[in-house]
Protein backbone atom coordinates (compact mmCIF):
# COMPACT_ATOMS: atom_id res chain seq x y z
CA UNK A 1 0.00 0.00 0.00
CA UNK A 2 1.57 3.17 -1.70
CA UNK A 3 0.61 6.84 -0.28
CA UNK A 4 -0.64 7.12 -4.21
CA UNK A 5 -2.88 4.46 -3.55
CA UNK A 6 -4.54 5.76 -0.60
CA UNK A 7 -4.70 8.91 -2.76
CA UNK A 8 -6.60 7.25 -5.66
CA UNK A 9 -9.03 4.99 -2.91
CA UNK A 10 -9.81 8.61 -1.10
CA UNK A 11 -11.03 10.11 -4.83
CA UNK A 12 -12.99 6.98 -5.48
CA UNK A 13 -14.92 7.29 -2.15
CA UNK A 14 -15.21 11.46 -2.41
CA UNK A 15 -16.42 11.37 -5.81
CA UNK A 16 -18.53 8.45 -5.38
CA UNK A 17 -17.88 6.36 -8.59
CA UNK A 18 -15.02 4.75 -10.33
CA UNK A 19 -15.62 6.78 -13.76
CA UNK A 20 -15.41 10.05 -12.15
CA UNK A 21 -12.28 9.53 -9.56
CA UNK A 22 -10.60 8.39 -13.30
CA UNK A 23 -11.45 11.63 -15.01
CA UNK A 24 -9.89 13.79 -11.93
CA UNK A 25 -6.94 11.25 -11.70
CA UNK A 26 -5.89 11.54 -15.49
CA UNK A 27 -6.33 7.82 -15.31
CA UNK A 28 -8.92 4.81 -17.01
CA UNK A 29 -11.52 3.44 -15.39
CA UNK A 30 -9.53 -0.03 -15.15
CA UNK A 31 -6.29 1.37 -14.18
CA UNK A 32 -8.61 2.37 -10.75
CA UNK A 33 -10.06 -0.59 -10.76
CA UNK A 34 -6.46 -2.65 -10.81
CA UNK A 35 -5.74 -0.02 -8.17
CA UNK A 36 -8.79 -0.71 -6.03
CA UNK A 37 -8.29 -4.82 -6.49
CA UNK A 38 -4.91 -4.80 -5.47
CA UNK A 39 -5.77 -3.11 -1.96
CA UNK A 40 -8.99 -5.63 -1.26
CA UNK A 41 -6.09 -8.31 -2.11
CA UNK A 42 -3.45 -6.75 0.30
CA UNK A 43 -6.16 -6.14 3.30
CA UNK A 44 -7.63 -9.27 2.04
CA UNK A 45 -11.80 -7.93 2.41
CA UNK A 46 -14.10 -6.21 -0.11
CA UNK A 47 -13.78 -2.12 0.40
CA UNK A 48 -16.87 -1.27 -1.82
CA UNK A 49 -19.81 -2.48 -2.92
CA UNK A 50 -21.84 -1.59 -6.12
CA UNK A 51 -24.85 0.16 -6.10
CA UNK A 52 -27.22 1.69 -8.43
CA UNK A 53 -26.21 5.02 -7.68
CA UNK A 54 -22.58 4.21 -8.09
CA UNK A 55 -20.48 2.67 -4.54
CA UNK A 56 -20.49 1.80 -1.20
CA UNK A 57 -18.38 1.78 1.64
CA UNK A 58 -17.80 -1.79 3.30
CA UNK A 59 -17.16 -0.95 7.09
CA UNK A 60 -13.80 -2.15 6.22
CA UNK A 61 -13.98 0.57 3.11
CA UNK A 62 -15.23 2.73 5.64
CA UNK A 63 -12.10 2.36 7.91
CA UNK A 64 -9.59 2.96 5.28
CA UNK A 65 -10.91 5.86 4.06
CA UNK A 66 -10.67 7.12 7.51
CA UNK A 67 -6.91 6.07 7.34
CA UNK A 68 -6.30 7.37 4.34
CA UNK A 69 -7.50 10.71 5.23
CA UNK A 70 -5.53 10.95 8.62
CA UNK A 71 -2.45 9.61 6.88
CA UNK A 72 -2.83 11.76 3.63
CA UNK A 73 -2.87 15.01 5.96
CA UNK A 74 -0.44 14.27 8.76
CA UNK A 75 2.06 13.52 5.06
CA UNK A 76 0.89 16.85 3.67
CA UNK A 77 2.26 18.22 7.14
CA UNK A 78 5.39 16.43 6.56
CA UNK A 79 6.50 17.70 3.15
CA UNK A 80 5.37 21.25 4.39
CA UNK A 81 8.05 20.71 7.36
CA UNK A 82 10.29 19.43 4.89
CA UNK A 83 10.01 21.93 2.57
CA UNK A 84 10.49 24.56 5.38
CA UNK A 85 13.39 22.92 6.60
CA UNK A 86 14.93 22.62 2.95
CA UNK A 87 14.08 26.61 2.36
CA UNK A 88 16.55 27.15 5.98
CA UNK A 89 19.01 25.41 4.10
CA UNK A 90 18.90 27.03 1.10
CA UNK A 91 18.93 31.00 0.61
CA UNK A 92 21.43 33.88 -0.04
CA UNK A 93 23.97 35.37 1.74
CA UNK A 94 25.60 38.61 0.01
CA UNK A 95 28.29 39.37 2.62
CA UNK A 96 30.20 43.01 2.52
CA UNK A 97 33.14 43.15 4.01
CA UNK A 98 35.51 46.40 4.78
CA UNK A 99 39.17 45.41 3.77
CA UNK A 100 41.73 43.82 5.81
CA UNK A 101 38.59 42.32 8.19
CA UNK A 102 39.90 39.18 6.99
CA UNK A 103 42.88 39.21 8.16
CA UNK A 104 41.52 38.61 12.06
CA UNK A 105 38.42 35.97 10.52
CA UNK A 106 40.78 34.65 7.26
CA UNK A 107 38.85 33.18 4.54
CA UNK A 108 38.64 30.08 6.70
CA UNK A 109 36.06 31.58 8.07
CA UNK A 110 33.94 31.95 4.82
CA UNK A 111 35.37 28.49 3.28
CA UNK A 112 34.04 26.65 6.28
CA UNK A 113 30.44 28.65 6.13
CA UNK A 114 30.38 27.21 2.68
CA UNK A 115 31.21 23.51 3.28
CA UNK A 116 28.74 23.69 6.40
CA UNK A 117 26.03 24.82 3.88
CA UNK A 118 26.09 23.93 0.57
CA UNK A 119 23.00 24.91 -0.56
CA UNK A 120 23.18 28.84 0.70
CA UNK A 121 24.71 30.50 -2.43
CA UNK A 122 27.26 32.71 -1.11
CA UNK A 123 28.96 35.76 -2.36
CA UNK A 124 31.32 38.50 -0.91
CA UNK A 125 32.89 41.63 -1.60
CA UNK A 126 35.55 43.71 -0.30
CA UNK A 127 35.27 47.59 0.03
CA UNK A 128 36.64 50.53 2.00
CA UNK A 129 34.44 50.24 5.40
CA UNK A 130 32.44 53.63 4.54
CA UNK A 131 31.48 51.94 0.92
CA UNK A 132 30.64 48.18 2.70
CA UNK A 133 27.90 50.32 4.70
CA UNK A 134 26.76 52.49 2.07
CA UNK A 135 26.15 49.22 -0.11
CA UNK A 136 24.47 47.62 2.79
CA UNK A 137 22.01 50.88 3.41
CA UNK A 138 21.21 50.29 -0.44
CA UNK A 139 20.71 46.60 0.04
CA UNK A 140 23.25 45.85 -2.61
CA UNK A 141 24.29 42.86 0.06
CA UNK A 142 22.31 41.14 3.07
CA UNK A 143 24.99 41.78 5.30
CA UNK A 144 28.47 43.26 6.35
CA UNK A 145 31.30 43.16 8.50
CA UNK A 146 32.59 46.50 8.95
CA UNK A 147 34.22 49.05 11.38
CA UNK A 148 33.20 51.03 14.47
CA UNK A 149 31.58 52.80 15.31
CA UNK A 150 28.40 52.78 13.56
CA UNK A 151 25.11 54.56 12.75
CA UNK A 152 23.01 53.11 15.49
CA UNK A 153 19.62 53.70 13.76
CA UNK A 154 19.90 52.37 10.39
CA UNK A 155 21.80 49.11 11.71
CA UNK A 156 21.60 46.01 14.07
CA UNK A 157 25.14 45.60 15.38
CA UNK A 158 27.20 42.20 17.00
CA UNK A 159 30.51 43.66 18.39
CA UNK A 160 33.05 40.45 17.35
CA UNK A 161 36.53 42.51 18.80
CA UNK A 162 37.39 45.74 19.90
CA UNK A 163 40.67 45.99 18.69
CA UNK A 164 43.50 48.38 19.74
CA UNK A 165 45.02 51.19 17.13
CA UNK A 166 48.76 51.74 17.40
CA UNK A 167 51.39 54.04 16.20
CA UNK A 168 53.65 53.24 13.53
CA UNK A 169 56.97 53.92 13.06
CA UNK A 170 60.37 52.72 11.89
CA UNK A 171 63.14 51.08 14.53
CA UNK A 172 65.43 54.54 14.81
CA UNK A 173 62.86 57.03 15.12
CA UNK A 174 62.41 58.94 17.67
CA UNK A 175 59.49 58.00 18.96
CA UNK A 176 60.11 54.22 18.95
CA UNK A 177 61.39 53.57 22.17
CA UNK A 178 58.48 54.96 23.62
CA UNK A 179 55.81 52.61 25.50
CA UNK A 180 53.01 54.53 24.46
CA UNK A 181 52.09 57.04 22.33
CA UNK A 182 49.34 59.94 22.43
CA UNK A 183 47.63 61.50 19.61
CA UNK A 184 49.87 64.83 20.25
CA UNK A 185 52.88 62.46 19.15
CA UNK A 186 51.32 62.55 15.55
CA UNK A 187 51.67 66.33 15.26
CA UNK A 188 54.64 67.51 12.89
CA UNK A 189 55.01 64.10 11.41
CA UNK A 190 54.72 63.24 8.27
CA UNK A 191 51.63 61.02 7.83
CA UNK A 192 50.71 58.32 5.65
CA UNK A 193 47.16 57.35 6.44
CA UNK A 194 44.14 55.36 4.24
CA UNK A 195 42.10 57.32 2.76
CA UNK A 196 38.89 59.03 3.33
CA UNK A 197 36.88 56.10 1.68
CA UNK A 198 38.07 54.71 5.57
CA UNK A 199 36.66 55.78 8.66
CA UNK A 200 40.22 55.36 10.09
CA UNK A 201 40.77 58.95 8.38
CA UNK A 202 38.32 61.18 10.00
CA UNK A 203 38.55 59.28 12.90
CA UNK A 204 42.99 60.38 13.31
CA UNK A 205 42.32 63.80 11.79
CA UNK A 206 38.91 64.46 13.94
CA UNK A 207 41.52 63.69 17.06
CA UNK A 208 43.97 65.45 15.69
CA UNK A 209 41.74 68.71 15.63
CA UNK A 210 40.75 68.17 18.99
CA UNK A 211 44.00 68.72 19.88
CA UNK A 212 44.55 71.72 17.96
CA UNK A 213 46.86 71.00 15.41
CA UNK A 214 46.40 69.86 11.78
CA UNK A 215 48.02 66.70 10.66
CA UNK A 216 50.44 66.48 8.11
CA UNK A 217 49.03 64.04 5.91
CA UNK A 218 51.55 63.66 3.35
CA UNK A 219 49.88 60.69 0.97
CA UNK A 220 46.21 59.08 1.72
CA UNK A 221 46.15 55.31 0.23
CA UNK A 222 43.94 52.50 -0.21
CA UNK A 223 44.78 50.49 2.42
CA UNK A 224 47.60 49.70 5.10
CA UNK A 225 50.04 48.28 2.51
CA UNK A 226 51.33 51.45 1.33
CA UNK A 227 51.59 52.49 4.94
CA UNK A 228 54.21 49.74 5.78
CA UNK A 229 56.32 50.58 2.88
CA UNK A 230 56.42 54.28 3.47
CA UNK A 231 57.42 53.54 7.13
CA UNK A 232 60.11 50.84 6.25
CA UNK A 233 61.61 53.65 3.61
CA UNK A 234 61.66 56.28 7.10
CA UNK A 235 59.34 58.56 4.59
CA UNK A 236 57.28 59.04 7.72
CA UNK A 237 55.06 57.45 10.02
CA UNK A 238 51.44 56.00 10.03
CA UNK A 239 48.45 54.41 12.48
CA UNK A 240 47.60 50.95 12.11
CA UNK A 241 45.71 48.04 14.19
CA UNK A 242 46.93 45.30 16.26
CA UNK A 243 45.26 42.81 14.08
CA UNK A 244 46.31 44.19 10.94
CA UNK A 245 50.16 44.42 12.27
CA UNK A 246 50.24 40.93 13.41
CA UNK A 247 49.53 40.05 9.65
CA UNK A 248 52.56 42.55 8.20
CA UNK A 249 55.72 42.43 7.41
CA UNK A 250 56.87 44.53 10.51
CA UNK A 251 60.49 43.90 10.15
CA UNK A 252 62.65 47.01 11.06
CA UNK A 253 59.19 48.84 12.34
CA UNK A 254 57.21 49.53 15.61
CA UNK A 255 53.70 48.94 17.01
CA UNK A 256 53.08 51.65 19.95
CA UNK A 257 49.99 51.27 21.09
CA UNK A 258 48.09 54.40 21.84
CA UNK A 259 47.17 55.73 25.53
CA UNK A 260 44.20 56.78 25.15
CA UNK A 261 40.95 54.59 25.82
CA UNK A 262 38.91 55.71 23.01
CA UNK A 263 41.55 54.71 20.44
CA UNK A 264 40.13 51.43 19.72
CA UNK A 265 38.43 50.10 16.85
CA UNK A 266 35.54 47.73 16.65
CA UNK A 267 34.74 45.08 14.28
CA UNK A 268 30.98 44.46 13.71
CA UNK A 269 28.59 42.16 11.91
CA UNK A 270 26.03 43.83 10.40
CA UNK A 271 22.58 43.71 9.50
CA UNK A 272 19.90 46.46 8.13
CA UNK A 273 17.57 47.20 11.27
CA UNK A 274 14.19 47.53 8.50
CA UNK A 275 15.03 44.05 6.83
CA UNK A 276 14.06 41.38 8.01
CA UNK A 277 16.58 38.60 8.66
CA UNK A 278 16.56 35.89 5.93
CA UNK A 279 17.12 32.53 7.15
CA UNK A 280 20.35 31.80 5.63
CA UNK A 281 21.60 35.40 6.60
CA UNK A 282 20.50 34.04 10.13
CA UNK A 283 22.44 31.24 9.85
CA UNK A 284 25.22 33.13 8.92
CA UNK A 285 25.13 35.42 11.90
CA UNK A 286 24.70 32.74 14.18
CA UNK A 287 27.94 30.77 12.42
CA UNK A 288 30.26 34.14 12.99
CA UNK A 289 28.96 34.18 16.49
CA UNK A 290 30.19 30.78 17.13
CA UNK A 291 33.62 30.81 14.86
CA UNK A 292 34.64 34.06 16.71
CA UNK A 293 33.36 32.71 20.34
Amino acid sequence: MTIKELEEFRMICQRGSLARASKELFMSPQGLSRVLKNLENELECTLLDRVASGIELTESGQRLYDYANTVLSEYDKLKKEIDMIRASEEGTVELLVAYDILRYLTPDCILEFQKKYPNVTFSYMEYPDRIVEKMLLDKEGNVALSIGPFAGDCFDMKSLKKCSLGLLVYEEHSLAKKREATILDLEGEPLYLENSSFKLNEFIQSRCWNRGFEPDIVFETNGFDLCYKMCRLKRGISVTIDFVHEDMNTEGLVMIPFAEDDMIWEIGLLTLKDRAMESSVEKFYKYIENYNS
